[in-house]
C-alpha cells in the first residue's frame, strides 16, 4: 500500500507527527473499503481528520492535568468523536480524570440564556449556515406556530420560506416580531422552564464546577457563554471552555478567561498563523456524530434528566459515518503515543491545508457530498461542495464573485472540471486564504 500525500507530510514531521503517519497507514490497511467513495472517506480520515482531532486531544488531556481538573465534560454533538478518541488514549498515558459526554444544543442552552423581553437581541435565533426564516424562528422559540401569522404580518416580515435573515430588510422584521409583547408573554414560561432544566442538568453532570472543563470544537463561544450565564446568575461556578479554534466575536462569546483554544485564536494567542480558511465547516464536519440535535431534556422517573433527540443522523449515515468513525478508530489504537507532549501544530495545519484547498477530484466528490447541517434544528443540511455551472464561474476573476451556499469552495472548484480549474488558476493564491468562519 502506497503512502498518501498525506502520511508523506506526517512522516517528514518526524516525532509524534511521524508517529500519526505511521497510524494512519495502519488505520486504512485495517478498514475495508468498498468503492472509490469509501476509500476517500477513508484515506482522508486517516491522514487528516483524525490526525488533526487527536492532536487537540493530547493537548487537552495534558490541559487538564496541569490544571488539575477533576473531569471534561465532551459538548454534542461535535465533541463525541473528541469523547471517544479521549477515552482510549487517557488511560495509555496514565491520565487519571472523568470523562464524560453531556447533551447540549443552541436550542437548549442559548434558549435558556435568553431574555423574553430582549429576543431581537437574540442572534442565535437568527444566525446559522443556512440563515432562518420565520418559522425557523418560531421552531427555534418552540412558538406555537398558530400565533405566528398575523403578528408577522404586523411587523412586515415575510412567512415565505425562501425568505430568509440574510437580507436585511427580512432580518430587521424578524427581530420586530420577536421583540412583540406577545411574542415575550408566549415565550416566558417555556424560557424559565429550560432555564431550570439546563441548571439541573448541568449539575447531574458536574458542569456547575470550577474544576470541570468543557470540550468543543469552537467557535464563537456563545453557547458556552450562554451556559455560563446560566450557571451565574444562580450563583454557582463556572467550568473552563476548550475550544479546537476560537473566533472571538466582539460581543456575545464566552469571556477570554475562560477559554483554551489549541489550534488559534483570533483574539489572542496562539493567533492565527495556523488557521486553514472556513475551519467551522472542515473540523465540524470531522466531528460528525451519530446522533441528531438536542431539542431538550426529559425527567425518568428517579429524577434523572436524559436528552431528548431530534432523530437519529441518518443522513451522516448514508453517507459513510461507518467508515470514517471505524478509520478514526483504528488510528487511535495504533498511535504511538511516547512523543504525545510534542506541539505539532505547524504539521497538521499544513496537512489540514493540502486536504481541504487543493482536494482531488475523488476527495472532492466524496466529501463534497457530506451533508453539512449548522441550523440548530438540524433541517437545512447541504452538501459541502457543489459543482459551479460554466456561467456562475465567469466571474471568478472578479472582486464580486460569489459562491453562495457552497461551504467548501476548493471542493465545488474541483467537480467543476476545466472550467472549475481554470477559476481555480484565476484564485489563486488567494484561494488558499478565501473563506470566512461559519456565523455562530
Amino acid at each position: 500500500m502506497k503512502d498518501t500525500r498525506y502520511e508523506v507530510a506526517l512522516a517528514n514531521g518526524g516525532g509524534l507527527a511521524a508517529a500519526m503517519g505511521r497510524a494512519s497507514r495502519a488505520a486504512r490497511e485495517a478498514v475495508p473499503v468498498a468503492d472509490e467513495h469509501e476509500t476517500a472517506i477513508r484515506d482522508v480520515a486517516a491522514g487528516v481528520a483524525a490526525p488533526v482531532l487527536t492532536g487537540y486531544v493530547l493537548w487537552l488531556l495534558e490541559e487538564a492535568r496541569e490544571r488539575d481538573l477533576d473531569r471534561l465534560c465532551f459538548l454534542s454533538r461535535d465533541a463525541q468523536v473528541l469523547h471517544e478518541i479521549a477515552r482510549t488514549l487517557a488511560p495509555r498515558l496514565g491520565t487519571d480524570i472523568e470523562l464524560r459526554y453531556v447533551y447540549s444544543s443552541r436550542r437548549t442552552w442559548s434558549l435558556s440564556a435568553s431574555d423574553p423581553y430582549r429576543l431581537d437581541e437574540a442572534d442565535w435565533l437568527f444566525n446559522s449556515f443556512i440563515r432562518s426564516n420565520a418559522a425557523d424562528v418560531c421552531a427555534r422559540l418552540g412558538l406555537d406556530p398558530g400565533i405566528a401569522p398575523p403578528l408577522l404580518a404586523r411587523v412586515g416580515a415575510s412567512s415565505n420560506p425562501a425568505d430568509r435573515a440574510d437580507s436585511p430588510a427580512q432580518n430587521a422584521a424578524l427581530r420586530r416580531f420577536v421583540a412583540l409583547p406577545e411574542v415575550a408573554r408566549a415565550i416566558a414560561p417555556r424560557i424559565g422552564r429550560m432555564r431550570d432544566l439546563v441548571l439541573a442538568y448541568a449539575r447531574q453532570e458536574g458542569m456547575a464546577s470550577a474544576t470541570t472543563g468543557l470540550v468543543d470544537a469552537g467557535w464563537t463561544g456563545r453557547m458556552v457563554a450562554a451556559l455560563h450565564s446560566v450557571l451565574d446568575s444562580a450563583g454557582l461556578p463556572l467550568p473552563h471552555a476548550y475550544f479546537w479554534g476560537h473566533e472571538r466575536r466582539k460581543a456575545g462569546g464566552v469571556a477570554p478567561e475562560h477559554v483554551s483554544p489549541y489550534m488559534y485564536n483570533t483574539a489572542g494567542e496562539p493567533g492565527v498563523q495556523w488557521r486553514v480558511p472556513d475551519c467551522p465547516y472542515i473540523i465540524e464536519t470531522f466531528c460528525m456524530s451519530d446522533h441528531s440535535i438536542v431539542s431538550g431534556y426529559r425527567e425518568a422517573a428517579d429524577g434523572t434528566l436524559t436528552a431528548e433527540l431530534k432523530d437519529s443522523n441518518t443522513a451522516v449515515t448514508k453517507w459513510g459515518f461507518d467508515v470514517y468513525r471505524a478509520t478514526v478508530r483504528a488510528f487511535t489504537e495504533a498511535l504511538e503515543t511516547e512523543a504525545a507532549n510534542e506541539d505539532i501544530r505547524p504539521v497538521l495545519s499544513s496537512v489540514l491545508r493540502g486536504f481541504w484547498t487543493r482536494p482531488t477530484h475523488a476527495e472532492a466528490a466524496a466529501w463534497g457530498a457530506y451533508p453539512y447541517d449548522s441550523d440548530p434544528l438540524g433541517r437545512s443540511a447541504l452538501p459541502l461542495a457543489r459543482p459551479f455551472t460554466p456561467e456562475e464561474l465567469a466571474a471568478a476573476g472578479e472582486p464580486g464573485f460569489r459562491w453562495g451556499d457552497r461551504a467548501w469552495l476548493p471542493g465545488s472548484l474541483a467537480l467543476s472540471g476545466e472550467h472549475g480549474r481554470r477559476a481555480a488558476e484565476l484564485l489563486a493564491p488567494r484561494l488558499e486564504w478565501l473563506g470566512a468562519p461559519a456565523a455562530d
